[in-house]
């Protein structure tokens, strides 16, 4: 482990210090993985009286070592705090607290409650642990011996009397009840730490930098003591694809693996593909499957990466799988895992029970409610991944019991939280978008407001510099929800590639809306040339025939929407939305080759809808006119040209025959048009016209 500290950056206060701690351990994803361990200090403050107590300072429930500030530590009453976990020896608490009642003395001993973030799980190790600095890491180095049958042997082994051991239980107050039963004549003298089975490691110090110093020491300990050992523990890596056979592989399986993830757990999950050198290796070898059964680092790796992975029935090295076999491993599993349920007290499935599907030759897929959670569950797996192989280098990987991951996986005081986050919130929550045209307009407007209610959205154009501005504004306030690629939409090609880049990113596909644009060059049907119709043709009829002939695979691949009452659709299905315009409808003078293009599109739609409202799978289009875009600007500053005026007198003619008095309409009012269509309010909608703009002559007859 490198030594990152730097006195000059560590802070002067005790707050700022812990701050400063957190950070360097946060940043290193082998000591914690995002959302992971714990830091406290014991320090002298005032209370909201001005009184000076002595406190404990935790970090906060769901804040993140690596980007944590003081706001996000806790600060809690210390002599509160050892009253409330003092057990209790009246015959209704026998020395025995639930969480429950344990999250509510904790809530009591809050010094600031309308400030500070709920305090943390682990709060009560803090408190007991008699140190001021203490940190809780999840680290591959120490769980490496903990992971294993003969944990505590490793342990002593590594280093004597200069660490403590604690036996498995479970996070909490019984983890804290545990400790202070095992050490209640206090810890040993000399000891720097504290390794708890199949959890991590705890350091402490009187100073933030000892328990640095403590912490960097344990682990390049443990580090040394692994570094002599054969960690070839998973039978060595059979051939896999090469990359190219890998990303056509990973866009065939993507969206069968979401539609299963939704049958077996009823959860729109977005997916991130995996294939670096270390996850390919791992998953390609010959004793994945067997290793991969045993679960996961620690109880809170159950949590972001579930309980163990699904490994798909492929040849290593070979990518051919029919659909038929997917579903019936994806079936198997979940046999499986009833089973396992049943044997453990629970009933009823979790819908997240299944984050991580590994593929042979291929890579692996990690699911989570959005982009980031399934990069969350990545960076945990691939930390259990290099645990698994430290362990089966010092003896062999053994994770929890099935009854104690079950315990952990349906730990309620956990569990409430995943679930409330699953929940949708927003009308896309969970929806893939492709959105064609996005760099600038209503393209543009429309992937904004798709990713501000909750889709993830890939922005294709020809112009890439413009769709890289607008996903860098979308990923500026929602990290991880959008990405920009170059798509020329008179490329049947790229229409393909930009619809496989889309559920290379995100596992899949749920909405299209195609919104390219290329404005009319004004000539009359006498002088009409024949690049001019091509042109229209290729980018506004042409290319919406590629698009959506690569998208709806990918929707019916995914699984088709099927009635379940009440009005409702279960499933994916999908929205496929077109932006038409005035010009399909009615005639506009010089614009012949474009409203013709136009009118092409619109009748595709229509059978689209025909074809593809049976799988759940609507089509829609929406007749905009005098939208303020850069095109209809410039098709306005054409015909004020073509007409001697000034555009200020062209603009005004738009005025006086617009039914709403307005020369043009802002391109988020198509946006909210499109939004309905791509959300589930609109299922039952399908081979629609909304008219958006525009005057009496724009109302389709």
């Amino acid at each position: 482990m490198k030594d990152l500290w730097r006195d000059e950056d560590a802070g002067a206060d005790d707050i700022a210090q812990v701050v400063y701690l957190s950070n360097l351990i946060g940043t290193d994803v082998d000591l914690v993985q995002p959302g992971g361990g714990n830091t406290s200090v014991k320090l002298a403050e005032d209370d909201v009286f001005g009184d000076r107590v002595e406190a404990l300072a935790v970090k906060g429930s769901g804040t993140d070592l690596r980007t944590i500030t003081a706001a996000g530590f806790t600060h809690l009453s210390g002599d509160r705090l050892a009253t409330a976990l003092t057990p209790n020896p009246s015959p209704t608490r026998r020395g025995e607290i639930s969480d429950e009642e344990m999250m509510s003395l904790m809530r009591a001993c809050m010094l600031f409650p309308d400030r500070d973030p709920v305090p943390s799980v682990e709060t009560p190790l803090h408190s007991i642990i008699p140190h001021r600095f203490v940190a809780h890491t999840h680290d591959v180095a120490t769980l490496s011996l903990s992971d294993t049958p003969s944990a505590r042997e490793h342990v002593e082994r590594v280093y004597g009397a200069d660490v403590a051991f604690l036996a498995y239980l479970r996070p909490g107050f019984p983890l804290a009840k545990g400790m202070a039963e095992r050490y209640a004549n206090g810890l040993p003298k000399d000891a720097t730490g504290l390794v708890m089975e199949k959890h991590g490691l705890t350091t402490w110090g009187d100073t933030a930098k000892e328990c640095y110093a403590n912490l960097l020491s344990i682990i390049s300990r443990a580090e040394e003591y692994l570094a002599g050992r054969d960690k070839r523990s998973f039978g060595g890596a059979a051939p896999a694809l090469d990359e190219a056979g890998r990303r056509e592989a990973a866009a065939r399986f993507a969206p069968m693996i979401r539609g299963e993830l939704h049958r077996i757990g009823a959860w729109r999950s977005v997916l991130a593909f995996d294939d670096s050198p270390e996850v390919l290796e791992a998953v390609s070898s010959e004793r994945f499957a067997e290793l991969a059964a045993r679960g996961v680092m620690t109880p809170e790796h159950i949590m972001r990466a579930g309980r163990r992975p699904l490994v798909l029935p492929l040849e290593t090295g070979r990518s051919e799988a029919r659909p038929s076999a997917i579903t019936s491993a994806f079936a198997d599993f979940r046999a499986e895992y009833e089973r396992y349920l049943a044997a453990n007290g629970q009933d009823e499935p979790i819908p997240d029970w299944l984050k991580v599907i590994a593929a042979p030759g291929v890579g692996a897929f990690f699911a989570g409610k959005d982009r980031r959670s399934a990069l969350i569950a990545a960076t945990c797996y691939k930390a259990t991944l290099r645990a698994m192989a430290g362990a089966e280098a010092v003896e062999t990987f053994q994770s929890l019991s099935d009854a104690d991951a079950c315990e952990m996986e349906y730990w309620p005081l956990e569990r409430r939280k995943i679930a409330a986050s699953l929940k949708a919130t927003k009308p896309l929550d969970g929806k893939i978008a492709l959105v064609i045209g996005a760099a600038s307009g209503i393209g543009r407007a429309t992937a904004i407001r798709f990713a501000a209610e909750g889709a993830h959205v890939t922005l294709a154009d020809l112009d890439l510099d413009g769709a890289q501005r607008a996903a860098d504004e979308i990923n500026e306030s929602s990290p991880e929800r959008a990405q920009a690629i170059a798509a020329d939409a008179a490329d049947p090609a790229a229409m393909e590639n930009a619809v496989r880049e889309a559920v290379l990113r995100f596992g899949g596909l749920d909405v299209l809306f195609y919104s390219p644009g290329v404005p009319p060059q004004l000539h009359s049907v006498a002088e009409m040339a024949d690049d001019e119709v091509q042109t229209q043709l290729s980018v506004h009829y042409e290319g919406a025939v590629a698009a959506t002939r690569a998208a709806s695979q990918v929707m019916l691949a995914q699984g088709p929407s099927t009635p379940a009452g009440a009005g409702l659709r279960t499933g994916f299905g999908g929205r496929l939305i077109y932006n038409a315009s005035k010009a399909a409808f009615a005639p506009g003078e010089g614009a012949a080759a474009y409203g013709a293009a136009k009118a092409a599109l619109v009748h595709y739609a229509r059978n689209a809808a025909n074809e593809l409202s049976r799988y759940g799978i609507t089509a829609n289009y929406i007749n905009a006119d005098a939208i303020d875009t850069p095109l209809f600007r410039s098709l306005v500053k054409e015909r004020a040209e073509s007409r001697g005026e000034t555009e200020e007198a062209t603009l005004a003619r738009y005025a006086e025959r617009s039914i709403f008095r307005t020369a043009t309409v802002p391109p988020e009012a198509v946006a909210d048009a499109a939004l309905w269509l791509a959300s589930d309010a609109s299922a039952y909608t399908s081979g629609c016209v909304i008219t958006v703009g525009g005057g009496a002559e724009a109302m389709p007859r």
